[in-house]
């Protein structure tokens, strides 16, 4: 893990170096992630906390400056933009006669990204969230309940904006 947060981080997602540097950074999450399938690009400035609870599907990758907080599950062949934040647990804050500082945090509930979503720019999923097999997830948009299988799904919060599959898109 050292290694990756010292060196591996560091690397060049583009130009001449850019191959080098992601089975480095490939093989060295082999080294500390709870799983990581074959040809994944983790791109530079990605954040994978200790590495527990992070797993990372066949052909899937995470853009740079990517950060996961506490535990994710990626399927294969995903897709995920630039800055995106994937959050395991939460502030608790159901007592309202103490601070919310001192009232510790909910249990880990890590997001689950399934086989081919592609998920866009700076996007936020929370706890426990699932985005579907082959869902879309617009440009910073904020997750905050489960994406249906091929959704596309854009705002704050998220709203399903159409369907990849055929079927009627909502009425908005």
């Amino acid at each position: 893990m050292s290694l990756y947060y010292g060196i591996a981080r560091r690397l060049p997602s583009r130009g001449p170096l850019k191959e080098p540097s992601r089975w480095i950074r490939q093989e060295l999450c082999r080294r500390f992630l709870d799983g990581c399938g074959a040809w994944v690009n983790i791109c530079d400035d990605v954040h994978l906390s200790t590495g527990r609870n992070v797993r990372i599907g066949n052909r899937s990758g995470l853009g740079p400056g990517c950060r996961v907080y506490g535990g994710l599950i990626m399927g294969d062949q995903v897709m995920v933009g630039p800055d995106v934040a994937f959050l395991s647990e939460n502030h608790r804050y159901d007592e309202v006669d103490r601070p919310i500082g001192e009232q510790g945090r909910s249990e880990r509930d890590p997001p689950r990204v399934e086989d081919g979503a592609w998920i866009g720019l700076r996007a936020t999923i929370l706890p426990g969230r699932v985005i579907g097999r082959g869902a879309i997830v617009g440009a910073c948009s904020v997750v905050t309940h489960d994406v249906p299988p091929f959704a596309i799904v854009g705002g704050n919060p998220a709203r399903v904006i159409d369907r990849r599959d055929g079927s009627a898109p909502p009425r908005v």
